[in-house]
């Protein structure tokens, strides 16, 4: 059997260093064309297929990219994770998941780890670089001591993170909230007559949630329409914490004619909880998510809803990190518009159908 051609074997042949070989596999540097060709054709006479992990030692760096998140089950997270993968993937890097497991949904359970355990984790596999998303970055006011790991790996990985600044930590951040489809749903609302407009779910402390509520209580304010703390249920993120948050607001008799449901999971457990009360969607209450999930258009009645585009946003992610670990200028950042999508959960009011 053929013993497999090493780097080692490439300089040699193509009559260069090591470093130099390693930077024409990587692109992390600019090679004279004279000698690229040599590299190359090196690499084609010897059928050589460079390995990660050597690559790894070489360089101090492997081909993979790091992400972390709170909680894979979440389908925001999930979403955007394959599409970074795929858009990495298609530029030749591999991805590891670090899945940190912190949500209020997950913190009863034992717990190995910190979140910024996995810092370090990121720099034992000597990744190229990093997207960071969600966890303490949602928190209003993350740990001082998950602050200080995050400012750590940034001197030695280059990152992306998810969310508004953090104080000294040196890094790319993105951040997709942004209120257009939001104004557009309760502006929707309002052209179909509805005035009491209930909010439902997320977790008070989280920025999103607080982001999300601001442009409810703003946006009612600029119609003229009431905001009343009666129409306000805050709970979390998931199924159970729609349909919780739902029964709170039967319970409370605060007669909405709309429901702003802070995510498709939590309309999905408003859907269930109003179907158990016996009043009906759309006649009775109507139903819009702030943020849709893949399976929004097959909710029965199908879900009218904010589509934030995560497919583009997975990719700009990608697209700029990769910036980043190549030391090219990052430019402009593309703005990605979140868009009102209107389907069955939604009607005009009537009010001799008040719940």
């Amino acid at each position: 059997m053929k013993t497999p051609a090493t780097i080692k074997d490439i300089a040699r042949a193509s009559g260069v260093s090591i470093a130099t070989v390693s930077r024409v596999i990587n692109g992390t540097a600019p090679v004279l064309p004279e000698t690229r060709q040599r590299v190359e054709e090196a690499i084609r006479k010897q059928d050589y297929t460079p390995n990660a992990l050597a690559k790894g030692l070489v360089s101090r760096r492997t081909s993979s990219i790091g992400v972390t998140i709170p909680d894979i089950s979440n389908p925001y997270f999930s979403s955007l994770f394959c599409e970074i993968e795929a858009t990495a993937h298609q530029n030749g890097f591999s991805v590891f998941l670090f899945n940190t497991m912190f949500s209020s949904r997950l913190s009863r359970r034992p717990r190995d780890f910190k979140e910024q355990d996995y810092f370090q984790m990121l720099l034992e596999s000597q990744v190229a670089g990093a997207v960071i998303a969600g966890g303490q970055l949602d928190l209003s006011a993350p740990d001082p001591e998950y602050q200080e790991a995050l400012r750590k790996l940034s001197q030695c990985v280059p990152l992306v993170i998810l969310s508004d600044p953090v104080p000294n930590v040196t890094a790319v951040y993105l951040n997709r909230e942004e209120n257009t489809g939001m104004v557009q749903a309760i502006e929707y609302l309002a052209s179909l007559g509805h005035k009491n407009i209930a909010f439902l779910g997320g977790e008070a402390g989280i920025t999103i949630t607080e982001s999300r509520l601001k442009v409810y209580k703003d946006t009612l304010l600029r119609l003229g329409l009431p905001v009343s703390p009666d129409l306000i249920h805050l709970s979390d993120y998931y199924v159970t914490d729609g349909y919780t948050a739902a029964r709170s607001l039967i319970q409370n008799q605060a007669h909405a004619s709309a429901v702003l449901a802070v995510n498709d999971n939590v309309a999905l457990g408003a859907l269930r909880a109003f179907s158990e009360a016996g009043i009906q969607v759309p006649a009775q209450i109507s139903i819009i998510s702030c943020e849709e999930f893949p399976m929004a258009s097959y909710y029965t009645p199908s879900l009218t809803t904010v589509k934030r585009h995560s497919d583009l946003f997975g990719h700009t992610v990608i697209q700029t990190l990769l910036s980043v670990i190549r030391k090219k200028e990052i430019g402009r950042i593309p703005t990605i518009t979140s868009q009102l999508v209107v389907r069955e959960s939604t009607a005009r009011w009537d009010a001799a159908n008040r719940m």
